[in-house]
């Protein structure tokens, strides 16, 4: 039978007193180094030396000499890897998975006591020390336990260097016998085999990187990143290994700059929400993830020539409304727009209006009879005003 941790806690609290007289050879401690949410697979745990074992009995322990009724034992693992449980020949359980000991226990029972079923979990996990070497911000020894994963004893280290291959991390045995692990798996698809649970007796390498890429721009962690070159990897995956972007991004304008095979640079546009997000990355792209721009300008005849806030999806329309809209002189059939890369073009009212681009609304032709007039009007100003002012 296999009890989940949080059951476990559960059991530990509820357990009779257990003192140190009690059970002679029983662990006397009713503390646990596990939380109900250290929850994990009995078929992956390796049992290691110093581990603590929880046996549940129903009804009392069976070899323990008292009338109390106590449920929950605790026995530690030697250094040996033998696991000695009273009047039970000891269990060696090097290469065993907690699953297996779990099988072993209980089948033990079942022979020895006319079919007695009892539980069995881990209670607390070892401590143990492994090297970390290669690509990593502090190479050295890190304290790990049977519970820790790949990623923890990397974050031990200082986390993975930007010149690290995430996709190429060894777990090298004693016997020099290695495994190589895509932890960018774990981190874009949460596959739990590609983090592995941490083992005694072994070692962790970071392999250098071959080939890199830029990412830089509106992103969430930082706005520029040298990091590991993947192959078959999208640019959209590669915004996501870096942790995402931030609110103000314009994911419709993103693009990937690339050198070809003849050394003329060339710009991939994409959007990180459509297909073209899928463009297949190489070696030396730089992926830029663009910032939208906070305002749009309004010139010409409105009421109030001013910035306006940005609106993602607002009109032509809406930004002249929010300038006070048009003056007496506007030349409203005929606005102008010039976009972020200086390209001035004719827009209707009800046009979308991208990030950065300007509006301007002309003035209406002046016929030459009015600019005469009004020639004329400002000189009969300054005339009258020279007038009054000398007249006195």
């Amino acid at each position: 039978m296999i009890l989940s941790t949080g059951v476990a806690s559960l059991l530990l609290v509820a357990m009779p007193a257990l003192t140190a007289g009690t059970i002679a050879g029983l662990s006397e401690s009713a503390g646990t180094g596990l939380t109900p949410a250290d929850y994990f697979d009995p078929e992956e745990y390796l049992v290691s030396p110093g581990d603590d074992i929880w046996i549940s009995f129903p009804g009392g322990v069976p070899f323990s000499g008292v009338n109390e009724a106590v449920s929950v034992v605790f026995l530690p693992v030697g250094l040996d890897g033998i696991l000695s449980i009273p009047a039970m020949p000891g269990i060696d359980t090097n290469g065993m998975t907690l699953q297996m000991l779990q099988n072993r226990i209980s089948n033990l029972f079942v022979s020895a006591y006319r079919g007695m079923n009892v539980s069995a979990g881990l209670a607390r996990s070892a401590s143990f020390q492994i090297p970390v070497t290669g690509q990593v911000i502090r190479p050295g020894i890190v304290t790990v336990n049977g519970l820790s994963r790949l990623t923890e004893a990397l974050e031990c280290a200082g986390g993975v260097a930007s010149t690290g291959a995430i996709s190429d991390i060894l777990i090298i045995s004693l016997d020099d016998d290695s495994t190589a692990f895509n932890l960018n798996d774990f981190l874009i698809n949460g596959n739990l085999n590609s983090n592995p649970l941490m083992q005694r007796n072994s070692r962790i390498h970071v392999s250098a990187v071959t080939a890199t890429i830029i990412v830089e721009g509106a992103l969430s962690s930082s706005d520029h990143m040298l990091v590991e070159f993947i192959p078959g990897e999208s640019a959209r995956e590669a915004v996501v290994r870096v942790g995402g972007v931030l609110s103000t991004a314009d994911i419709d304008g993103c693009y990937v700059c690339r050198t070809n095979t003849d050394s003329l640079p060339v710009q991939i546009s994409f959007s990180l929400q459509g297909i073209d997000s899928c463009v297949q990355l190489q070696p030396n792209d730089r992926l830029v993830v663009p910032s939208l721009s906070g305002i749009i300008n309004v010139t010409g005849q409105v009421v109030v020539t001013a910035p306006v806030r940005y609106s993602p999806g607002m009109t032509v329309n809406y930004y002249i409304g929010m300038a006070g809209g048009y003056n007496s002189v506007a030349r409203r059939n005929s606005v102008k727009m010039m976009l972020a890369d200086g390209e001035k073009i004719d827009v209707e009212l009800t046009d979308i209006v991208p990030p950065g681009a300007t509006i301007d609304v002309p003035r209406v032709p002046v016929k030459f009879w009015e600019e005469y007039l009004t020639i004329l009007t400002g000189v009969a100003t300054v005339v009258i005003a020279y007038q009054s002012i000398f007249s006195n």
